[in-house]
């Protein structure tokens, strides 16, 4: 047998504390759990610091108490006395037969088990995460006492004590053969696939070559969906599989080398489950875009500006609209006009988005790549929005009225031609490959963290009638975009399960 990978060899290292059985584990969850709690409320803390805690506590203390509940729940729930008479009642609804060998319950209880710890991870996982938030949020004096004495050696290491069962979790997963391995960490609940040559016991957890198991089926942890409602109405026909399938027929290969624009449907999918889903999809209305390329019939001004104040803003307008050369210009040339500015601004935001996120010229084209030209586009109408510019203006039939536009199909479309022409020619092999997109989800999460702080600094230096005026929500809701960045925000949601 081929010894493990390094990577596998870490993971092996993580889930050690496992081999003792699932018991302790949990009892180590919950020595660590109940340590926070009872921390809070010791005489290790000063007054001055549960005063200012008194506003979170609520909060922090329902969490730890909802997540050591159902550890101590699991406790008795995995213990062999009562999952066995509980495999053999519920056999019929895996095997029709009814047959209870000793390897078909052996696979009941396996699959049992994982569906247990399965749930405590997703309900525990976002109970800390929440945790962690709370605490990096609360204004407290002594900073250095947050960061060390709660965060470092209190929450961090539950979190990590989480991490770890979430890569055992992915290994039974694997043993488990389970449908639609990509969605373990969703509420559903999972159906496992019996084989007859496989071992159903907690030791089969430990077998080396997994690894390559979980590269090959398991979808990293960015599958977030777009908040975007001007997408969403659009992308309801390739959601599901059937329909992106159907639709992939006539769709543009990412491997094709012609720069010809032939579809309304951009395929840009690998050959992995976690590269071949929604994301990796976009289109276009072809009727709405012959309507939005009729109105260069009537456009009197084109906003093609990379940004300026409001006053020039209104003098370049006014200027436009009486300029002679504007009104000579056929609605060819400007259309020609409108779409080098869009590739001119695509580029500005490739830019922008890679040195904010700080991604390195390696993985640049690969980060665009899983990006995915979805969330490129929510992205580019964020900027044109705040920049004000992109806009059409459009003089009505009766020439009484003057309509500033943004054409979306128009922009889909370019978006598409630009994916085809300056993203898929400079890929390879390289975006199957699960250890360069983990690489870009660690950079962007660095930036996640950086770009958090920040906001909560900002908070923390608003005037005191600001913060007492509205709940504390409420103003982060309304600053987020300023305070982190609206396109910093859809690159979070798009490779982030616990952003914003």
């Amino acid at each position: 047998m081929l010894p493990p990978s390094n990577n596998e060899s870490n993971n092996l290292t993580k889930i050690t504390e496992f081999r003792r059985g699932y018991s302790h584990f949990l009892n180590q969850f919950l020595n660590l759990a109940t340590g926070l709690l009872n921390f809070l409320g010791s005489g290790n803390v000063s007054e001055s610091v549960k005063r200012e805690l008194i506003p979170f506590r609520k909060q922090i203390d329902s969490n730890i108490i909802s997540s050591t509940q159902m550890a101590r729940d699991l406790l008795m729930e995995l213990d062999e006395k009562h999952m066995l008479p509980q495999a053999k009642k519920e056999i019929i609804s895996y095997f029709r037969d009814g047959n209870t060998d000793v390897q078909r319950l052996d696979f009941v209880i396996f699959h049992k088990t994982f569906e247990s710890l399965r749930k405590f991870f997703i309900h525990s996982k976002s109970g800390w995460t929440n945790i962690q938030y709370t605490v990096l949020s609360a204004n407290l004096t002594d900073e250095n006492f947050k960061s060390d004495e709660i965060l470092k050696y209190r929450v961090i290491p539950v979190l990590d004590k989480l991490d770890s069962l979430k890569i055992f979790l992915e290994r039974m997963s694997v043993i488990l053969a389970i449908e639609d391995s990509h969605l373990i960490f969703k509420a559903k609940q999972t159906i496992p696939t019996f084989s007859e040559d496989k071992d159903y016991k907690l030791s089969a957890v430990f077998s080396e070559g997994l690894q390559k198991s979980l590269e090959d089926d398991l979808i990293p942890v960015f599958d977030i969906e777009s908040s975007s409602s001007d997408f969403n109405n659009n992308s309801k026909s390739s959601s599901s599989g059937k329909n992106i399938s159907d639709s992939s027929k006539n769709s543009i290969s990412p491997q094709s080398k012609s720069k010809k624009l032939t579809s309304n449907v951009l395929n840009t999918a690998g050959k992995l489950p976690w590269n071949s889903n929604q994301h990796y999809y976009f289109r276009y209305d072809p009727s709405k875009y012959e309507e939005e390329r009729a109105y260069f019939q009537s456009v009197i001004n084109l906003e093609t500006h990379l940004g300026a104040d409001e006053k020039t803003l209104r003098a370049e307008v006014i200027r436009s609209m009486t300029s002679t050369q504007m009104r000579l210009k056929s609605p060819d040339a400007l259309e020609g006009e409108y779409m080098m500015f869009l590739d001119n601004f695509f580029d500005f935001c490739r830019n922008i988005l890679i040195m904010g996120m700080g991604i390195p010229d390696i993985l640049k084209n690969l980060f665009f790549y899983h990006i995915g030209p979805t969330h490129f586009y929510m992205i580019v109408r964020k900027f044109l929005q705040e920049a004000n510019t992109g806009y059409l203006h459009i003089r009505s039939s009766d020439g009484k009225k003057v309509t500033k536009f943004l054409p979306a199909e128009i922009i889909k479309k370019q978006v598409i031609a630009f994916w085809i022409r300056e993203i898929m020619p400079n890929l390879g092999d390289e975006r199957n490959n699960l250890a360069a997109l983990k690489k870009i989800i660690e950079i962007v999460d660095a930036k996640y963290k950086e770009v958090s702080l920040h906001a909560i600094k900002e908070y923390d230096n608003l005037p005191l009638e600001v913060k007492a005026s509205k709940p504390r929500v409420q103003i982060f809701r309304e600053k987020m975009n300023t305070w982190m960045g609206a396109a910093n925000i859809i690159v979070f949601k798009r490779f982030l399960k616990t952003a914003i």
